[in-house]
């Protein structure tokens, strides 16, 4: 089988093609660079930046050493126009986005995995760890290190031709398979940050694009003025560090963008058990209403909940109220093991 993976320069991809090679496939690397180098050189990024040119000559330095072909994917016009145009255009109307799941879905598992394919590779692999059973998405064995909440993303019908080889490894028995094939990277430390902000400098980058980030009120539950706000696109739904020193416990509730004002409230303000989910991406068959759980985070609780398709939109009652419920970020749905849907947080109800 003639196999295209996604190798990064990290261990997990590293892993991931060697995994795939020990058992006789015909492997071919592919690795992407979102941004070019100057941006990385010019802002001094010492620090592991995922597509980083770091990441590069260890792509270059892995395939060289498992002899196997590399082909370097440049994106920065197509990955400016899906991806940071998108990031921008969601905080400009007061949301949160979440950048990795639509690269997930357009860029890695969308326009590269296309380009692959072109290729005549059987399938796509690389290190994430999630697993394909029969064309649907489940969760990785290992918990800690599922990777199925960014990746139900995926296009149902890409599914069938992805490959996973990780899903059933810890990272601990990663690391150790690459030290055993001596593999350089094995000890290499997580990518942090995202690759077109790998300074964490909101402002800065918002500045960049030609976007004015602008002070303005802090309004309590009431619309009375209580403080000013450094900018929204430094907020987020159930943010508590706001700079207020009024002696309570404050959080975020609301941005409100059209007003640049950021409304807060107590912690209880913040618990929603009803919102609508748009963008919807379904990779099971369901009914118009069903029994799942949701996570709201990557790292959140899964609530159990019920869930009402209609005219493309998802309108969900959970069993119990979830802290943050933010328009922007992704809603997961599971069955057990089994990704069944995802889409947009769009309104709280």
């Amino acid at each position: 089988m003639r196999v295209g993976v996604l190798l990064s320069g990290g261990v997990d991809s590293a892993v991931a093609l060697y995994t795939l090679q020990k058992q006789g496939h015909e492997v071919i690397a592919y690795h992407m660079k979102t941004m070019d180098d100057h941006f990385y050189i010019q802002r001094e990024i010492k620090h592991k930046v995922c597509c980083s040119p770091s990441d590069t000559f260890d792509a270059q330095k892995i395939a060289s050493q498992l002899m196997v072909p590399l082909k370097i994917i440049n994106l920065q016009d197509v990955f400016r126009k899906l991806i940071i145009d998108y990031y921008l255009k969601e905080y400009e109307k007061g949301r949160t986005p979440n950048p990795c799941y639509f690269c997930n879905q357009l860029i890695k598992f969308g326009y590269v995995m296309d380009l692959i394919l072109k290729d005549n590779v059987d399938f796509v692999a690389s290190g994430h760890y999630a697993r394909v059973i029969d064309g649907k998405l489940y969760k990785a064995i290992n918990r800690d290190k599922d990777q199925s909440y960014f990746l139900s993303s995926i296009k149902r019908d890409s599914l069938k031709r992805i490959i996973f080889p990780n899903g059933d490894r810890t990272k601990t028995e990663i690391r150790e398979m690459a030290r055993r094939a001596n593999i350089h990277v094995y000890n290499k430390t997580e990518s942090q940050d995202l690759c077109f902000i790998p300074d964490s400098d909101q402002q800065r980058f918002f500045k960049e694009f030609g976007i004015t980030v602008k002070p303005g009120p802090i309004l309590d539950m009431n619309g009375n003025k209580i403080g000013e706000h450094k900018g929204l696109v430094n907020y987020t739904v159930g943010q508590r560090r706001i700079g207020l020193s009024t002696g309570e416990k404050r959080y975020v509730v609301k941005i409100c963008p059209k007003e640049n004002a950021l409304i807060v409230g107590n912690e209880k303000d913040v618990y929603s058990d009803s919102f609508c989910v748009s963008n919807l991406n379904i990779l099971t068959d369901l009914s118009e209403k069903f029994i799942s759980t949701v996570k709201v985070r990557k790292n959140s609780e899964e609530i159990p909940c019920t869930v009402i398709l209609k005219d493309d939109l998802a309108i969900v009652k959970t069993d119990k109220p979830i802290f943050a419920v933010t328009p922007g970020q992704v809603a997961v749905f599971y069955k057990d093991e089994m990704v069944l849907a995802s889409g947009i947080i769009d309104t709280i109800l």
